[in-house]
């Protein structure tokens, strides 16, 4: 990597298992203090991240990893990147706590200052132990960016979507936060009108002031529709822009979306998934109340998570995914995944994603039956006026290249699983990506 390869691991630990100490009870009891400790979030903001964590935290633990007492030990260290949510970071660090066999060396990277206090509470947790950096990451090594885009339909209930729309500022260092919308064209007025009388000024100060001005500044000079509420406010506005794109916004090297939400307008559903699909932030949140409408765009649009009617309805028993080619969040999937592969970081150790090596620890893993996929690749559950359903497509496997994050965990420890289930498990996280999609009932469908 040469001489002039710059380190940004900024703390790095020795995790050992001590189960008389689990990492749910260490972020349950220091949570408060958790919150409090990063200064360009909002305490509420952080707060619910955590709350929320603490929920996929508990169904990690109710899961055994029994069946893996020789596979697990296979970790070898474990990269968390602090420009993700805090929601991100606790549970990729959760989980591959819960998998390895004995433990793993860990190193946060990315440099968000603003974290640095949080990471440290973090590393006061018992069963880490400060230790010598070993693995050196470059700073090109960034995580993809995630929001939300929303998708609004002329059958849509027009006044709960642009509800759901105006709480857009609110936690907003989320990886679903809604970024991108698109109305069809036909509800357009109406729509932006209904939005302009729900858009309230901030009445404190807000962490991303001055993005947000910048932002507003770049769109009014370039001659973009600025959509908000009442002008004559002397605080700080939330703002929609007319006609414009994500990127349009984003600083270089930027890992999240600036402050602001920009708006297109559609014709036809296909040209709504085909919008989604070009600009695509991991996640979808659409609005029709057309039953055979809802269901062929959540099962077109390429995103991994898809609320129908509603926006950020979590169930820990189900994967979801926000960022592409990044790791799954709740259900079995987001602990096998941490045993069979991981985000690519590049490092002194292992400076390019290599096909070839994927595609050998691919070969030593095998490939999932038929029969047994197609009863694992689809799941339907109803909880608390809440219909889930999980549905599984093929990952491309030419997709574990250089260009891409994600990487097959090396060794051939696949044959040491004795348990066949969860051998099986492994297989599918591998091959396969799953998505979910959420229903409320009480959502009146046409047909």
């Amino acid at each position: 990597m040469g001489s002039n390869f710059e380190n940004t691991v900024s703390h790095s630990a020795v995790y050992r298992v001590n189960p008389d100490c689990t990492f749910l009870q260490f972020v349950s009891q220091q949570k408060n203090v958790l919150a409090g400790s990063i200064a360009s979030i909002p305490t509420e903001e952080v707060n619910y991240q955590i709350e929320l964590a603490l929920k996929f935290m508990q169904f990690y633990m109710d899961q055994s990893t029994d069946s893996l007492p020789e596979a697990n030990d296979s970790i070898q260290h474990v990269v968390i990147d602090t420009r993700k949510s805090v929601f991100e970071i606790l549970l990729d660090l959760h989980s591959a706590m819960r998998v390895t066999g004995r433990g793993f060396d860990l190193y946060f990277i990315g440099g968000d200052s603003g974290k640095d206090a949080f990471v440290k509470k973090l590393l006061e947790f018992g069963n880490l132990k400060s230790g010598e950096p070993k693995l050196t990451v470059p700073r090109s090594s960034n995580p993809s960016l995630a929001y939300t885009t929303m998708i609004v339909y002329d059958s849509s209930d027009l006044e709960s979507a642009t509800d759901v729309l105006s709480k857009a500022w609110v936690n907003s260092r989320v990886p679903w936060v809604i970024r991108n919308v698109l109305v069809q064209e036909t509800v357009q007025e109406k729509f932006i009108q209904l939005l302009e009388s729900k858009l309230k000024p901030f009445t404190e100060n807000v962490a991303f002031e001055k993005e947000l001005k910048t932002a507003v500044k770049k769109a009014f000079a370039t001659g973009l529709r600025l959509i908000h509420g009442s002008t004559d406010s002397k605080y700080l506005k939330p703002v929609v822009v007319f006609g414009s794109s994500i990127d349009f916004f984003l600083e270089k090297d930027s890992v999240e979306p600036t402050p602001i939400v920009v708006l297109n307008v559609f014709r036809t559903a296909k040209e709504a998934i085909s919008l989604a699909n070009k600009s695509n932030g991991g996640s979808v949140s659409l609005w029709t109340e057309e039953l055979s409408l809802s269901l062929e765009t959540a099962y077109a649009v390429a995103a991994q998570s898809v609320w129908v009617n509603c926006h950020a309805v979590f169930n820990p028993a189900l994967p979801y995914s926000f960022r592409q080619h990044d790791y799954s969040y709740g259900s079995e999937y987001a602990l096998c995944e941490k045993i069979v592969k991981s985000v690519f970081v590049p490092s002194s150790v292992n400076p390019a994603n290599s096909f070839e090596d994927n595609k050998r620890a691919l070969n030593d893993l095998g490939k999932p039956t038929s029969q047994f996929g197609n009863q694992l690749r689809s799941f339907v559950t109803n909880e608390k006026n809440v219909h889930y359903e999980m549905i599984s497509s093929p990952y491309k496997i030419e997709n574990y290249n250089a260009e891409n994050r994600l990487q097959i965990v090396p060794g051939g420890l696949y044959g040491k699983v004795t348990e066949d289930f969860v051998r099986k498990v492994l297989l599918d996280s591998v091959y396969y990506q799953r998505k979910t999609i959420v229903i409320p009932f009480g959502v009146s469908f046409a047909n």
